[in-house]
């Protein structure tokens, strides 16, 4: 009985484990609305995203258009013609969110 008990508590460590090594799920983790500052360009950009579970975001100036997710890439496509759609890569660490790509190096941090 002592075997199977510790068998157990073994398997549900190496779980919680291999969830904590894999980090959270970018489809999920996403949504929410963020903020961002990015003093890497001459000007101060700022600005604000939120992303909901149907795939839409919105962005501060009340753009909206489509997102997806695919390993590490974030793909904006926004309503607008001929603005997108771009591939962003992104990770996460707690409540930040960094972007790069295109020229484009920016971390958010969750509202």
């Amino acid at each position: 009985m002592k075997k199977k008990i510790v068998s157990l508590v073994i398997i549900a460590v190496l779980s919680l484990a291999l969830l904590a090594a894999c980090g959270p799920d970018p489809q999920t983790a996403i949504i929410g609305t963020w903020e961002c500052r990015d003093t890497s360009v001459s000007h101060e950009w700022i600005c604000e995203f939120t992303f909901t579970n149907d795939g839409r975001f919105r962005d501060r100036d009340g753009d909206t258009g489509d997102y997806r997710i695919n390993n590490n890439t974030l793909t904006l496509d926004f309503d607008m013609d001929g603005f997108g759609p771009f591939d962003l890569t992104m990770r996460f660490s707690g409540n930040t969110l960094r972007l790069s790509g295109d020229g484009l190096n920016v971390r958010l941090n969750r509202r």
